[in-house]
């Protein structure tokens, strides 16, 4: 059984995490299919949205901690045969995070149950978060005498404000469903029996969008939170012109006038 389930319908690029036996923690094949997928949506233009969901009931237990030997380091690296330092390890892995926070096509994490750790950390970077009524979340760390990782330093914080980031971070606790749409950590929550449903009409959404626009989007938001008034309003300046390059554009408004739905293409 593949430990990860990739499939491409319609621009969506579906990324099932799928070892439901063990809640779907993440190892090391998991990073590798999904660094693979980032490089092959970055450049291939058919790809046009990215959801990350996980099977059986569960989105993701974080780090498989069971993939350690007596001493609790990990048996195998992220690159391949043996680990290397943990500084080392964390750099790779946060750099796969990294580039999925900044691929320049629209993200959805689809979650149902648990959704802890580094787990949390890929949630956190993407641009919508779908959660069933029985989703829970934690960043889990500090319960495994770890410190933070999967960038959630930084994401948490600017999701939740940083009270309620040192609250999660610090006491490890689970936050259900209600209390991460109250404190901005989800965009919606659904019963669970509706979340698949509405996780492939938003993903159908999202694929047809104008995706370079939406790459433009998600850039002037998250540069937004550091820039300045006026570095801002010229970073839209410059993202409004190379807009108005794209056939998008032309659709858009050509589907204004004719008081029509647009057909994106992407280009």
């Amino acid at each position: 059984m593949a430990e990860v389930l990739i499939n491409r319908d319609g621009g969506i690029v579906t990324v099932t995490f799928n070892r439901p036996e063990k809640k779907n923690a993440l190892n090391v094949a998991t990073w590798h299919a999904l660094d693979d997928v980032i490089r092959e949506a970055t450049v291939n233009p058919a790809d046009r949205a990215v959801v990350l969901t996980g099977s059986g009931g569960a989105f993701s237990a974080g780090a498989d901690l069971s993939a350690r030997g007596d001493d609790g380091k990990a048996k195998e690296g992220l690159a391949g045969g043996a680990p290397q330092p943990a500084l080392q390890e964390m750099r790779m892995l946060g750099d796969i995070v990294a580039r999925f926070r900044h691929l320049p096509k629209p993200t959805l994490a689809v979650v149902d149950g648990p959704c802890v750790g580094v787990a949390l950390g890929l949630v956190l970077a993407c641009d919508l978060v779908l959660a069933s009524d029985r989703a829970r979340f934690s960043s889990i760390f500090v319960k495994r005498g770890l410190s933070l990782d999967g960038g959630t330093s930084w994401t948490l914080p600017r999701a939740v404000g940083m009270r309620q980031a040192k609250r999660m971070a610090i006491f490890g606790d689970m936050v259900g469903a209600a209390d991460a749409l109250n404190w901005g950590l989800i965009t919606e929550v659904v019963p669970a029996a509706e979340l698949e449903e509405t996780g492939r009409e938003w993903a159908a959404r999202l694929a047809a969008a104008p995706t370079t626009t939406v790459s433009l989007i998600k850039r002037l938001l998250d540069d937004g939170t550091s820039d300045s008034f006026e570095q801002a309003i010229e970073n839209e300046a410059r993202s409004q012109h190379i807009a108005h390059t794209t056939g998008d554009v032309a659709e858009g408004i050509a589907a204004f006038l004719e008081r029509r739905a647009p057909r994106f293409t992407g280009q």
